[in-house]
């Protein structure tokens, strides 16, 4: 079932963030506030729209030692810190009774190796389940947040349905997933399901110049560049304040399109030489995420020459390269452009149910665009 705002009142954007406005916010704002929050909640959304930061506020709230406990987290107390501390924003949770459950996470069976595994199994889910059993080691309650849900194999997801169907008590189990409907019906079923939609992009700009500074870093000046950034961030709070610590996202793309142009115009044997270089010769976590940022951007630039071809160009994602995409536009078919960016997003399809993402992108090389010879 979806959350309804059960409450008029806005939660404070410094306790609940990006989302404090939006209906997730607000109903989760409402269900601490009344101490009704579920056993099971199940957090739905695109990657990097703020899934994991929202987990993280709900925990939060949850063992806050403030007294205004029922506005969210305070997000200062010596235990907020300790889930998220800003100097280290990457760190995970340092709370003995809150644990983040993922890809890699340790299971009971020292002999296993889950570090370059993309699921969660049984033999971690059964740890799980022992754990919940034991009484909270500093706080009054437990809380796992599964990072993502649809990793789960299948018999690992049937494990733990039994678990949500009979929750052991003090334990909240907090659900992320980019994939809602590759959970089963029976565990979203037990689960209260709150979506997250990506932010307008005014929301974004009201706070860039403040996680710009967060990062370490300063928003651009430019405002072509500025409003490239929040039309690469597409309304998620997370990819932007992640790609703002890790550079500019700007310049990173640019050098992302400058591969594109290039692979475009290579033969078959260079493109599959890049490919072996950016994802490697076996699946491992990394190489897929290096073969997901790659698709991001093709997505993207190959949009953008269909839109320019439809003359579109105000709707143009890469801002700073409109002379380059004014260039370029004219040496390929718009149908061909939309067929291709169908085929990117079947490559995306396909590395999320679990093939070899190097197999996958050098399908999807061989089958770009061929731009026109020029008469």
């Amino acid at each position: 079932m979806t959350t309804a705002i059960t409450d008029g009142s806005a939660p404070p954007d410094a306790n609940w963030g990006p989302h404090a406005h939006t209906p997730a916010g607000r109903s989760l704002s409402a269900m601490i506030g009344s101490d009704r929050l579920p056993h099971a909640l199940l957090i739905s959304g695109p990657a990097g729209v703020g899934k994991r930061d929202l987990a993280i506020r709900t925990a939060q709230a949850l063992l806050c030692e403030s007294d205004g406990r029922a506005l969210g987290p305070c997000r200062s107390c010596r235990t907020c810190r300790r889930l998220h501390d800003p100097s280290q924003p990457a760190l995970e949770p340092q709370h003995t009774d809150v644990e983040v459950v993922g890809p890699g996470s340790l299971c009971a069976d020292a002999n296993h190796d889950h570090r370059n595994t993309r699921t969660v199994g049984i033999c971690v889910v059964r740890r799980i389940e022992h754990d919940t059993t034991l009484a909270p080691f500093e706080a009054d309650r437990r809380i796992i947040i599964i990072d993502p849900a649809d990793a789960l194999t299948s018999d690992a997801a049937d494990a733990f349905l039994k678990t949500l169907e009979e929750p052991p008590s003090g334990v909240h189990f907090i659900l992320l997933t980019t994939q809602e409907a590759a959970l089963s019906e029976t565990i979203r079923s037990r689960c209260r399901s709150v979506r997250l939609a990506p932010l307008p992009i005014g929301s974004l700009d009201t706070r860039l110049d403040e996680w710009a500074r967060a990062a370490g870093t300063a928003a651009p000046e430019q405002p072509e560049r500025r409003t490239e950034l929040l039309r690469l961030a597409r309304g998620r709070p997370g990819w932007l304040q992640a790609n703002l610590s890790a550079g500019d996202p700007v310049t990173l793309r640019a050098a992302q399109i400058d591969d594109a142009v290039r692979i475009a115009n290579a033969d078959r044997s260079e493109r599959l030489n890049w490919s072996e270089q950016l994802a490697g010769r076996s699946a491992t976590a990394q190489s897929v995420a290096n073969v997901e940022l790659i698709l991001d951007a093709w997505t993207d630039w190959w949009r953008d020459l269909w839109l320019c071809l439809g003359r579109r160009n105000e709707s143009l994602t890469h801002t700073s390269q409109t002379e380059r995409i004014e260039q370029i536009a004219p040496m390929y078919d718009q149908q061909h452009i939309t067929q291709f960016l169908e085929q990117i997003q079947r490559t995306r399809a396909l590395i999320q149910q679990g093939v070899n993402a190097r197999l996958a992108l050098d399908v999807l090389l061989l089958a770009i665009p061929v731009a026109r010879t020029s008469s």
